[in-house]
């Protein structure tokens, strides 16, 4: 049910807990007394019912930290963009923060709960894989001005919603998948099924523009880390303190899903060549040299092999499609009202 969750909470980021004042840092105290010029109830130092429900209110103290987030701090769209633009994504923000405390509401009646290993399990395969690993994952919190304790109970709380959809609120829904569906499904996915992939890691030591003195000197280094690499030394690392490839560099280095014809052939050859989980030898290209680790391979499949596959993609598909019904009924039990 991950697609349903990224629908109900598409813009909210980091939802901090209820109270009548904003803990906030200067930089979003100084956006907010900007935005407050404007729309004067998201002013930091007031606190503002925006949206009330027969549960619950919502104030614009429970909402800036997603607001700030969605709007990248960035005081140029408020300076520049029309107000009403502005008015009409904070209305959105109140809209998806009320329908995740309504979904979450009804998880605790329902007496779910989350264990802190499931907690830690999504953060590690949702959050810090896809991120270059745990460390480069916290700097980008940091750069954000991000805890990672809002993370941690934000996880939580979506992780007890998605527990709600499966367990409650669609339990019921029959679900009938035929053949043709299967049949459609594999043909408007054959980018999926029919390509050869690659995923891979890789460090980058840049020679263009170099004399061939310096190119010595980059190889040289280059011979050096790869040792390292050999030895076990944590690749990513080794991607973050080395590699001059800024398109990967944030990501540990990563290339994720690449048919052949996509990389420059020395690179594309070594890591459709090599064993999945095996390190390269230096592969020199236009841009200089490369240490390559192979992260996966995925082969063409024919119809009947992801069959299963496919059958529960579609299952999931239907059901998602049987759950806005049933949010919009839960919202209006709740007498969900905008006041702002």
């Amino acid at each position: 049910m991950k697609k349903i969750l990224f629908i109900v909470l598409a813009a909210a980021v980091m939802f901090t807990g209820c109270s009548d004042k904003a803990d906030l840092t200067p930089a979003q105290t100084e956006f907010f007394e900007l935005m407050s010029e404007k729309l004067p109830y998201m002013d930091p130092d007031t606190s503002a019912v925006l949206a009330t429900t027969n549960a619950f209110e919502i104030k614009n103290t429970d909402i800036m930290e997603s607001v700030f987030q969605g709007m990248r701090g960035d005081t140029s769209i408020i300076s520049n963009v029309d107000p009403a633009r502005i008015k009409a994504f904070v209305r959105q923000v109140v809209t998806l923060k009320a329908q995740q405390d309504i979904l979450l509401a009804e998880a605790e009646k329902e007496g779910l709960t989350v264990p802190k290993d499931s907690v830690d399990a999504f953060i590690e395969e949702n959050l810090y894989k896809p991120n270059g690993g745990k460390e480069a994952f916290l700097e980008q919190l940091e750069l954000q001005q991000i805890d990672m304790d809002y993370v941690r109970e934000d996880t939580r709380k979506n992780l007890m919603i998605m527990k709600y959809i499966d367990d409650i609120a669609l339990a019921d829904v029959n679900v009938t998948v035929t053949e043709e569906d299967i049949r459609e499904f594999y043909e408007e996915n054959q980018d999926r099924y029919s390509q050869e992939t690659v995923t891979a890691r890789h460090i980058l030591f840049m020679t263009q523009d170099k004399s061939e003195e310096e190119k010595a000197l980059v190889k040289d280094t280059a011979e050096k880390v790869l040792r390292r690499a050999k030895q076990g030394e944590d690749f990513t690392e080794l991607v973050k303190e080395y590699s001059d490839d800024p398109g990967s560099q944030s990501t540990g280095g990563l290339y994720e899903d690449f048919p052949r014809g996509r990389m420059v052939q020395a690179f594309e050859d070594a890591s459709f060549n090599m064993k999945v989980g095996e390190i390269s030898n230096l592969v020199e290209t236009p841009y200089g040299y490369h240490i390559i680790k192979k992260e996966d391979h995925k082969y063409g499949k024919e119809l009947e092999t992801v069959r299963g596959e496919i059958e529960k993609a579609v299952r999931e598909q239907k059901k998602e499609a049987a759950f806005p019904p049933v949010l919009d009924s839960l919202v209006q039990a709740y007498e969900f009202q905008m006041t702002m």
